[in-house]
């Protein structure tokens, strides 16, 4: 290929599996869709190919696998340390646009004037609406298959709120006793996909597998945090995030705020009771709930009150109040 000055290198992703999703693939997307380049280059892990399915079909955009060997733990949009320190930005941004580099090369790729694109490593929000980010439906045309997907939290930073394997053991014994088809979240994301797709209900603590239920169009219960533990600078709470904030199409979802570490009796409870509210029905192999009324109001009253382009008349208390009290 002939260098061009306006081809757009993205590098590979090395924060959270839920800030690629959130954060990052619609922000890759909508810069294709604004065309301010005629040529985009996304490096990344091989699995993460059917996050750009989509794009394929586009004659500017490259899907190009390349492995990075990251150091320490995936925080947010950059990487931290054992002791919770953040790895230089700079470093990291060298790190990936290196790899990006021999991964194009490999390809032939000319890069003498190419554009590179990384997140800022300091944890810069995206909103989710069109006009910075375009995300597209991953849910796959499938029937449903299974009541409830398992979607355990195994991540190795703060994992005292992991759960043992004996726990979700137990709870999918019981809801297997309650005459439930019970699947447990398995890697690659390509399975996943699949998983979520075939899936009436998908529960867990608060992870990555969970907001990826929300592009997959998969209901979803989720439990974690309080309210008093405030999400970024912005103070979004957990809930607030799940439920609006990052669910570009209002996905039925039900937030918990019970804490990390709840008995499988409550999760029990909790999620037969998710079932009924927001679980689609059996049989379906179509969201029958997509045109609900009740979550395009909620995630119209989540919009109204973002203010992340500070335009709005009314103080933050009030737009808490009203989160806390009403979406």
């Amino acid at each position: 290929m002939n260098g061009d000055p306006r081809v757009l290198v993205v590098a590979p992703y090395l924060g959270e599996f839920g800030w690629e999703l959130m954060n990052w693939q619609g922000r890759v997307r909508r810069l294709l869709m604004d065309q301010t380049h005629p040529r985009v280059v996304l490096c990344a892990s091989p699995d993460r190919r059917p996050l750009y399915a989509n794009a394929a079909a586009d004659g500017r955009f490259l899907f190009c696998p390349v492995h990075v060997d990251a150091p320490g733990i995936a925080s947010e949009d950059h990487r931290i340390d054992a002791r919770g320190n953040r790895h230089d930005p700079e470093r990291l941004r060298l790190l990936t646009c290196d790899a990006a580099r021999r991964a194009c090369e490999h390809y032939g790729i000319d890069l003498a004037h190419a554009e590179f694109l990384t997140p800022d490593y300091r944890g810069t929000l995206w909103p989710t609406d069109r006009a910075d980010q375009w995300f597209s439906e991953l849910r796959q045309s499938s029937p449903l298959e299974t009541d409830i997907l398992l979607v355990p939290r195994t991540r190795k930073s703060a994992t005292e709120r992991n759960q043992p394997a004996s726990w979700w053991e137990e709870l999918a014994a019981r809801l297997i006793r309650e005459g439930l088809s019970v699947e447990v979240y398995m890697a690659p994301l390509s399975n996943a996909i699949r998983q979520l797709s075939r899936a009436r209900l998908a529960i867990g603590a608060s992870t990555g597998g969970l907001h990826l239920a929300s592009l997959c169009r998969c209901p979803h219960f989720v439990w974690g945090s309080g309210a008093d533990d405030r999400w970024t600078a912005l103070k979004f709470s957990n809930r607030q995030r799940y439920e609006t904030i990052w669910n570009p199409f209002g996905t039925p979802c039900r937030y918990d705020e019970c804490g990390w570490q709840p008995t499988v009796h409550y999760i029990l409870k909790k999620s037969l009771g998710a079932l009924a509210e927001i679980g689609l029905p059996r049989g379906r192999a179509t969201p029958a709930w997509s045109w609900n009324p009740k979550w395009r109001i909620k995630r119209r009253i989540a919009r109204l009150l973002d203010d992340r382009r500070g335009i709005l008349p009314w103080p933050w208390t009030v737009r808490q109040f009203v989160r806390e009290h009403v979406v």
